[in-house]
């Protein structure tokens, strides 16, 4: 299976000195862990991709770095992530600081503990994926624009 198009190293092989090879090892497996966490959630995995090409469309800055149970998006650093958290609900989670959580923006507690991650939206279906979310989404790329 080829590399996924806009999937990147994650930076953490960076930081512990991964090779090249190992970068190239990482690439080739990204798009397995993704298949891997839908294997047993087939349905959450239009709502997945649907969640990548909107971050994809924010910006050529955007990197998507899957790792075994999220897929973080990062610009400079990590703005949003996708994960999995049940067989119906896609958990968005999005990096907004100190903001307060309203309506479907729900606060995970994360700004207190200094995660960069610190709000999530439910998502179990394509009408989730909406302007709101998109907004949220928007406002914490701008929030990391350097």
């Amino acid at each position: 299976m080829p590399p996924r198009p806009g999937y990147s190293v994650h930076p953490g092989l960076l930081r512990m000195g991964g090779s090249a090879a190992d970068a190239a090892a990482y690439l080739r497996d990204a798009p397995r862990y993704v298949e891997a966490m839908y294997a047993k959630r087939p349905a959450l995995r239009p709502l997945h991709d649907a969640l990548e090409a909107l971050a994809f469309s924010l910006g050529d800055d955007i990197r998507l770095c899957p790792g075994q149970t999220i897929v973080p998006v990062y610009r400079r650093h990590v703005i949003a992530q996708i994960k999995p958290a049940t067989k119906t609900r896609i958990d968005f989670g999005l990096a907004l600081g100190g903001l307060k959580g309203k309506g479907r923006l729900q606060e995970t507690g994360g700004f207190a503990k200094k995660d960069r991650i610190t709000h999530r939206i439910a998502v179990t279906s394509p009408a989730d994926i909406d302007q709101a979310l998109r907004d949220w989404l928007r406002r914490a790329y701008e929030g990391d624009a350097g």
